[in-house]
């Protein structure tokens, strides 16, 4: 679900202004091409494209360090801050009240949030906002269930091959699907994102269980 939440935002960002909201490194792609090209000005939106994400993952870590330090889960809260920005920027966009850039510039940091906030599941690392880790991934555990018989470690490798490709399946869907909205009505990829944030967010207040992903991988 929160791939195919970064793909609808990214069918915003990249439809109306050429960059992405999540996958920094074809910002940074675009930011080396342009700046070689001398287009300095979309060089310089690729480079604040993936500032602003990386403030998004910056105040993610230290709010997530606050609610810790309080013994609150943090799923629920951050669900419930896209919600509401995501509705505005949707708004915001049909309105045409600010710039574009302004707009791209605030999904970005929501995907440095959710990214940081969300990129572990039962002690696996894995990537909603940028699937190429995913790909990998997926395309590594099938070749090892393959050649199980040159050597086994033992390992389920199936299963998680298949989360992971359920993973890229959102993304892309999100992405296709958020360009078509968008030709009907600039702000419908906005909107299903929140949309389905929302029922993320549901399901997170109702739980008894703490929802937050597992701690114990090796990354912050």
């Amino acid at each position: 679900s929160l791939a195919f939440v970064s793909g609808l935002l990214d069918a915003w960002t990249f439809g109306q202004l050429g960059t992405f909201a999540t996958v920094q490194s074809g910002n940074l792609i675009s930011l080396g091409y342009f700046a070689a090209d001398g287009n300095l000005g979309r060089a310089l939106l690729a480079a604040s494209s993936v500032l602003v994400f990386a403030l998004g993952a910056f105040v993610c870590s230290i709010l997530i360090l606050w609610l810790a330090r309080r013994g609150k889960s943090y799923s629920a809260p951050i669900l419930l801050g896209e919600i509401v920005v995501i509705l505005v920027l949707a708004v915001l966009s049909v309105s045409r009240v600010i710039e574009p850039m302004w707009i791209a510039w605030a999904i970005s940091f929501l995907a440095g949030v959710q990214g940081n906030a969300f990129h572990r599941e039962t002690g696996m690392l894995y990537g909603n906002i940028a699937v190429t880790s995913v790909i990998q991934m997926a395309a590594s555990l099938f070749g090892r269930a393959v050649g199980r018989r040159i050597a086994d470690d033992g390992e389920r490798h199936l299963r998680p091959a298949g989360a992971y490709l359920a993973v890229l399946v959102g993304f892309a869907a999100g992405g296709g699907l958020g360009f078509s909205l968008n030709l009907a009505w600039e702000g419908l990829s906005l909107t299903l994102a929140a949309v389905v944030l929302l029922a993320l967010w549901i399901a997170a207040v109702h739980t008894r269980s703490n929802v937050d992903p597992a701690q114990n991988a090796p990354t912050p």
